[in-house]
């Protein structure tokens, strides 16, 4: 039994316990999580082959009483990877900001992601032919404010306005040697913990979900619930999830590997007793045998997880593309014939649990929007941008609307295609598991921390602080040892920022 692993594990325990900067490097990678997409341009993982067929979807209006926008927006040249007029969250926005409410263009013009965005960027700045617009990407912050490639902000925004309700904590943590190249207009998702309900209910488990509504769901409950489930199995598994995603065990300390002051200079938390408190925890899930070890291959996405959730109790990965990814698995075979139309799935998913020592309840977070590269000509164009992207964000019929969208979904039909006439499927969101989406982004329910790491270079976030996660959380390595041996490395890489 899985019993007997734990405790011969915690008794080998006991036995055995006893670069450059990146001042001159170009920023490489967006996210050191390839696997998983933005939010806002996740699709469902549906089968069928028409499923971008035209529909008769409606397109929404929104008001504007937050910002008056004067109508002159102008033509602006947006630099990215994907066309904003396709994405499912900016498509409504760019079409009001083609109106003659802000009388805007967007020009796309197409680049690769990763090292390749940031080099072409560089040339167009280097050449005085910056774009107006660029997404704000995890190595703007610090390391593209460090080498000029932005330009500040602060005369077009107040941040005190009620427009910026909310956003006021998390603009400030973007601030760079005293001035503002960062206006988040949403904060969206970072990694949570996925299950599935009829898991939870067949194995006689609390559902995760009442203990985050009870206050007690901390590191603890998170811990024995795992354990209680492995138990009855040794097919079980109790989490599972890439490498990074552990570090949202480390946010809940309230403290991350690295953090980037006002002033511009950062410090290396890496021997925080925080930081090596949650490691440790991390370490403990590892000796009881709670933690993947490739039974489900190299990497389990939300589709692989859905089909393996009676075994495998958590996932760690993007909550909202994994409801849907997985709920899709089920309810969206090939073709349309066997669609399973307006039906809550048993899947859910709650925060990162809180650590029982810390005095917040805090929760790595994510945010979303848009900077100005150094050099472009038509600022004010790209400000109206923001501030249209913003006033949808928080317009109030907009808000009840998406809800209501998510919730009861008005069913939409293909008019092209070989399903012409055929409903399309849509995902149908549980109210409740919604409800915890929104908590995941509300500054009133956590005290929301994002980890600097991310934005100096892939040595540091992947071979560096990826690697430790998952030496430790996956192959039982000691945290101890390999926090001392990249103690002066990640300095070295952190000192030439300020």
């Amino acid at each position: 039994m899985r019993k007997t692993r734990i405790a011969a594990a915690l008794l080998s325990a006991a036995m055995l316990a006893g670069i450059t900067g990146c001042e001159t490097e170009t920023p490489q990678s967006s996210n050191p999580q390839n696997s998983t997409p933005p939010v806002t341009t996740v699709a469902t993982t549906t089968a069928d082959p028409d499923e971008n067929a035209a529909t008769d979807q409606k397109v929404n209006e929104i008001s504007s009483k937050d910002f008056t926008p004067d109508g002159n927006a102008g033509k602006i040249r947006y630099l990215g990877y994907y066309d904003l007029a396709g994405d499912n969250k900016s498509s409504e926005p760019y079409l009001i900001f083609h109106s003659e409410q802000y009388g805007g263009e967007i020009e796309y013009i197409n680049c690769s992601s990763g090292s390749a965005y940031f080099d072409a960027l560089g040339t167009m700045i280097a050449a005085d032919d910056s774009p107006d617009l660029v997404l704000y990407e995890w190595l703007s912050f610090p390391g593209g404010m460090s080498k000029g490639m932005y330009e500040p902000l602060d005369e077009y925004f107040d941040t005190d306005t009620e427009l910026w309700s909310g956003m006021k904590k998390t603009i400030e943590d973007f601030a760079f040697k005293g001035k503002h190249y960062y206006y988040p207009f949403r904060l969206r998702t970072y990694f949570a913990l996925n299950y599935n309900r009829r898991t939870i209910e067949e194995a006689g488990l609390k559902d995760p979900y009442d203990l985050y509504k009870e206050g007690n769901w901390t590191w603890d409950t998170w811990r024995d619930l795992m354990i209680d489930f492995c138990n009855l199995s040794e097919d079980n598994i109790g989490y599972v999830s890439s490498a990074d995603v552990l570090a949202s065990v480390v946010a809940t300390t309230g403290v991350n590997f690295v953090d980037v002051q006002a002033d511009g200079t950062a410090v290396n938390n890496l021997a925080d007793p925080n930081v090596i408190r949650a490691m440790q925890f991390i370490e403990e899930l590892y000796r009881y045998g709670l933690m993947h070890q490739k039974q489900l291959g190299d990497w389990v996405s939300p589709d692989l997880w859905a089909v393996n959730s009676d075994r495998a109790l958590f996932i760690g990965v993007e909550p909202s593309w994994c409801y849907e990814a997985a709920t899709s698995k089920v309810q969206n075979p090939k073709g349309v014939e066997n669609d399973i139309h307006d039906t809550i799935s048993d899947f859910a998913f709650v925060p990162f649990p809180r650590d029982p020592n810390a005095d917040k309840y805090y929760q790595a977070c994510d945010s979303y929007g848009y900077m100005v590269p150094k050099g472009a000509k038509n600022i004010k164009g790209a400000v109206d941008w923001i501030y249209c992207n913003r006033v949808y964000e928080t317009d109030e019929n907009v808000i009840v609307r998406t809800r209501e969208q998510h919730i009861h979904p008005e069913p939409i039909t293909y008019v092209d295609g070989k399903f012409a006439g055929e409903r399309k499927w849509q995902i149908t969101w549980d109210e409740q598991v919604y409800d915890v989406m929104l908590d995941l982004t509300d500054p009133t329910k956590f005290e929301f921390n994002f980890d600097d790491c991310y934005g100096f270079n892939s040595e540091l976030s992947t071979t560096i602080i990826g690697s430790m996660l998952d030496e430790v959380g996956f192959f039982g390595g000691s945290y101890s040892q390999l926090s001392n041996q990249y103690i002066p490395v990640v300095n070295d890489i952190i000192s030439g920022i300020g």
